[in-house]
């Protein structure tokens, strides 16, 4: 729901990516590629805020005016060039939902909360699946449903937005 209808990276994934869905790289090494960006940016984005929390609790005297850079660096970094420019224009070559598979704190954590604690995650049934790929064809995560579903597993990835296409 969040990333849908909330966030506008989502929504652009869900008007403008859509012709580019069915190129999302479902492979292994795709995963952990994703699974490395993903939390390192949640990692990243983390250790900036607690310390710019911390100088601006003691009045700029931990980091100075460096505080500002950083934060307008990742800014810059962050918002325009990997959310915009890679994670749109990226579309043809990777699917859809480039920045959210590979660079979006938000999904880093929402897959963090889906993994131990959610109620509210794709489920499988191994039993009626016919292996025809549409699952994993029309997952605009690149998430690979079809092998879940066949060994009868939930799809406990960070990635996953709970969309139902596959469903």
């Amino acid at each position: 729901w969040y990333c849908s209808w909330v966030c506008g990276c989502g929504g652009l994934a869900e008007t403008a990516g859509d012709p580019f869905r069915h190129l999302s790289d479902k492979s292994l090494k795709a995963w952990k590629i994703e699974r490395i960006t993903i939390y390192s940016v949640l990692g990243a984005i983390t250790l900036i805020t607690a310390a710019l929390l911390i100088d601006n609790s003691m009045h700029n005297q931990l980091l100075g005016s460096s505080a500002k850079w950083i934060a307008k660096g990742y800014s810059f970094a962050i918002g325009m060039v990997f959310s915009g420019v890679i994670g749109v224009g990226f579309y043809p070559l990777m699917g859809s939902r480039v920045w959210c598979r590979f660079g979006c704190p938000m999904a880093a954590y929402m897959g963090i909360i889906q993994r131990f604690k959610s109620r509210f995650r794709i489920t499988t049934n191994g039993a009626q699946c016919i292996s025809c790929e549409n699952c994993s064809t029309y997952c605009e995560m690149g998430i690979d449903v079809r092998a879940y579903a066949q060994r009868g597993q939930n799809i406990v990835r960070a990635s996953c937005v709970g969309c139902g296409v596959c469903a």
